[in-house]
């Protein structure tokens, strides 16, 4: 596998690299790719947004039960008694 890597093998590690730290070859493969391939570069910004997202959307989630879904298991529990 040369550091030239195609649009297929650079989508992939776009994504890998989200969830492991890549090799230093697997990234300067990648990123001679994204120099020269605006699509891929497009794919690859698209991705860290995407992610970005995620994690804030992440962040503002409450742990735990909602007050209508605590309400519901009060009321199960009142009927069992």
């Amino acid at each position: 596998m040369g550091l030239m890597k195609t649009c297929k093998e650079t989508s992939t590690l776009v994504t890998q690299s989200l969830d492991r730290r890549l090799t230093w070859r697997e990234r300067l493969g990648m990123r001679i790719h994204l120099a020269v391939c605006d699509n891929c570069a497009r794919f690859a910004r698209q991705m860290r947004l995407i992610r970005t997202w995620l994690r804030q959307e992440d962040e503002a989630a409450q742990p735990g039960l909602t007050e209508e879904g605590r309400e519901r298991i009060a009321r199960k529990l009142q009927e069992m008694e």
